[in-house]
């Protein structure tokens, strides 16, 4: 399932399940209080009350007579909603992938396509509900009118006293709503299926105890293996490969060493598997063959095994949230405020900090809109510096970052000890400052490793190196 279509179901489905239980005091309130009017007004008039029960029972059949149409249509739209927020998501994240192809037209098209069946799919849904609700409506004002009308005629033939029809009209009002109210409870009881049946194609396999269970947010890091041997490198590939099903762009046989300690950058052409590279050592991307050892022991389950602490990654494109800045650096992890406080200057966040309004309680809006290019990368660089991890993995950080800035950002990174040891760094760039202080660069083409060296010997010995330093 595309992670856009999740996002859709989560955000809505999880809203509507949740907001249920808050339904419960107030239709139990509202019934409590109808069921004392109900019985003052039957002691002034029995005739006239009863005819309460009249948009009650029609509110009723309506709903069961509408409801499976309305439940059809909320799923249908619910669907095509779904449909263009995975896409739109998938779509952000293959931009480079769609210039290369030359396929942003069709693209376009198709997502103009999943709008205009959301759009159908919305009115309808729409239409459905207010054509209901407002029959429902007009049956309570129809109630009011007859209840009104004989109160009337009973106050004009002298069987309502003044008094008893001011209390009548005083008590109406605590009953009018109950009609709408029963009518809306009960569809939006019928609703909580529609919704869990869509969270539970999320884990359709898994138990419905497992879905309400009460999980950790960070499971347990897996142990590094028996034997580990502190003096190897920390990581190594041996013959990695990976493909993209169709296309057949990805990595192969990528063998490399990464020391304790050191900064090693990973540079090359646009589509020279960079990315895929990174992704492939994190587990992100299953690997189709080849090893990944940690101190020289095997890593069975990459996805599982590099997780903070032990790592931290930040992708191309951060992914922040329309929460305050302190929840998009932390993230649900328990820091202190030196350390969050440290991760932050590391990041070179400080100065943009003072300038916000209400510091790290500064909405940031969704995806981060009110932040800058570079705040935002320093942000992410932040949330995984917070970690304290011994492995950072990090992708394009300092893109969008002044020289100055960058120069900073990375010195500090860089001097950042834990446990008065160095970090290791793996980083995707192709910035003169990051490619200077690199201890190593990695050189990639076409998804292998074309040439392995620090800068200057790079620049020496390969053609490929110059031209995109920049120096042919």
């Amino acid at each position: 399932m595309p992670v856009g279509e999740a996002i859709s179901r989560y955000r809505n489905d999880v809203a509507e399940v949740t907001d249920f239980p808050l339904w419960l005091p107030h239709v139990g309130g509202s019934l409590l209080m109808f069921v004392i009017a109900v019985v003052l007004m039957a002691q002034i008039s029995l005739a006239i009350t009863l005819v309460i029960f009249i948009p009650i029972v029609a509110s009723v059949w309506l709903a069961r007579l509408a409801w499976g149409r309305m439940l059809r249509a909320y799923a249908a739209s619910a669907a095509a909603t779904d449909r263009v927020s995975g896409f739109l998501t998938e779509l952000l994240g293959a931009v480079q992938a769609l210039k290369v192809a030359g396929a942003e037209a069709a693209a376009v098209a198709y997502l103009r396509e999943l709008n205009d069946q959301r759009r159908r799919a919305v009115v309808r849904e729409r239409m459905l509900h207010e054509v209901m609700f407002s029959l429902t409506d007009n049956l309570i004002v129809f109630g009011i009118g007859v209840i009104l009308l004989l109160s009337g005629q009973a106050l004009s033939a002298g069987t309502l006293s003044i008094g008893d029809f001011a209390l009548f009209v005083f008590l109406l009002w605590h009953t009018i709503e109950t009609p709408t109210l029963i009518g809306t409870f009960i569809g939006d009881y019928q609703q909580q299926g529609a919704s869990i049946a869509r969270l539970r194609g999320l884990a359709p396999d898994a138990p419905v105890d497992a879905m309400i269970s009460d999980q950790p947010v960070a499971p347990p890091l897996a142990a590094v293996a028996p034997g580990a041997d502190p003096q190897a490198p920390l990581i190594e590939l041996r013959g990695l490969s990976y493909q993209y099903a169709g296309s057949g762009r990805g990595i192969s046989d990528i063998t490399l060493s990464i020391p304790a300690g050191s900064l090693t950058v990973v540079t090359g052409r646009v589509g020279a598997g960079k990315t895929t590279l990174l992704r492939a050592l994190l587990g992100l991307l299953p690997a189709h063959t080849g090893a990944i050892c940690w101190q020289g022991q095997p890593v069975d389950r990459p996805d599982e095994f590099f997780r903070p602490p032990r790592s931290a990654y930040t992708a191309q494109v951060a992914r922040l949230f329309s929460d305050p800045l302190r929840e998009n650096i932390l993230l649900g992890v328990e820091a202190s405020p030196e350390a969050l406080r440290h991760a932050i200057h590391t990041a070179v966040l400080e100065p943009d900090l003072e300038t916000f309004p209400e510091g790290l309680e500064t909405l940031i809006g969704p995806r981060g809109v009110r932040l800058s290019g570079g705040q935002t990368q320093r942000t992410a660089a932040a949330r995984m510096l917070v970690r304290q991890p011994e492995l950072l993995v990090c992708d394009d950080l300092s893109s969008a970052l002044d020289v100055e800035t960058e120069a900073q950002l990375w010195e500090r990174i860089a001097g950042a000890a834990e446990h008065n040891r160095r970090p290791t760094i793996v980083a995707v760039s192709h910035r003169p400052a990051l490619l200077r202080r690199a201890d190593r660069i990695v050189l990639m083409h076409e998804g292998r490793i074309a040439d392995i060296g620090r800068l200057d010997e790079l620049l020496a010995r390969n053609p490929e190196m110059r031209a995109l330093y920049g120096e042919e």
